[in-house]
């Protein structure tokens, strides 16, 4: 198995969903790939410190029992069918009790900002906002630290095989804190971690082919979304795409141009928010 099939059925493998021979292929590849075992691990270790703590607990047996009761005196034509059907109406209560508790959350808003922003976008900010996460928390380690951008700039050109173009910027409030060769989906991607004004940043550096495999507009050339609290800024040039991520908006963009380029953001990030 080559090393980029595997990362993308890392997280299948996590979530128990490989079939048994990809399972044990997949397996293989781990112990003879020390970098994709290690991508593996992370992912691991993600999931057991952060995620664990957040899933909701089981719904209580006196809820699911007063549930099946109700449920029990539904008509049933054929009574060979009743365990399915009892399955099939507890899990369409279930959905509905949730439609109703999200409803109630989020109301008409909700399809505001879901239908806002092409699919292929709110996929990328998806994507970027995970590696953000773990480049800040430390769970995806540095690969290039403590030198300068153009330093790191050099480094990456021998690692990848497309453009890498880091700016040298210097101001008191932009800090370079070091990099990776990163993994998004399926390719490779140069991940450059920053500070601005104290606050993390993180500058994805993705091969234009396959931004353009996206199918997003040219215009407008900035495109920004919002994903779990964090701006999203997506932009191609000079034969390389960007995925820019932080908690400041534009301000963030410190890290790639100066503070005199006159850039044409959107004026509102709210295009998307997964709440």
């Amino acid at each position: 198995m080559a090393c980029n099939v595997a990362r993308s059925k890392i997280f299948q493998y996590l979530d128990g969903e490989l079939p048994k021979e990809q399972r044990s292929a997949f397996e293989s590849h781990l112990a003879s790939c020390p970098d994709c075992h290690r991508l593996a691990e992370l992912e691991r270790t993600f999931r057991e410190t952060y995620m664990a703590s957040l899933r909701p607990d089981p719904v209580p047996q006196r809820v699911r029992d007063q549930v099946a009761r109700i449920l029990d005196t539904l008509p049933d034509d054929r009574p060979a069918e009743r365990w399915w059907r009892r399955r099939s109406r507890l899990g369409l209560a279930a959905g509905a009790v949730a439609l109703l508790l999200v409803g109630g959350m989020i109301g008409v808003g909700l399809q505001r900002v879901w239908t806002s922003a092409n699919p292929s976008l709110i996929r990328l900010a998806e994507a970027s906002v995970e590696q953000h996460q773990k480049l800040a928390r430390g769970i995806l380690p540095h690969d290039v630290q403590r030198v300068t951008p153009k330093a790191a700039e050099q480094w990456f050109k021998r690692r990848l095989d497309f453009n890498v173009s880091l700016p040298e910027l210097t101001r008191e409030d932009l800090t370079f804190l070091g990099g990776r060769v990163s993994h998004l989906w399926d390719f490779d991607v140069a991940a450059l971690h920053y500070q601005v004004e104290g606050k993390d940043v993180s500058l994805f550096v993705i091969p234009l082919e396959k931004y353009r495999q996206l199918g997003l507009a040219d215009s407008p050339k900035f495109k920004m979304v919002t994903h779990q609290g964090y701006d999203v800024i997506v932009w191609a040039s000079h034969g390389a795409a960007y995925s820019l991520v932080s908690e400041i908006g534009g301000r963030s963009c410190l890290v790639c141009h100066s503070r005199d380029e006159r850039l044409d953001l959107p004026t509102s990030s709210r295009a998307h928010d997964k709440l």
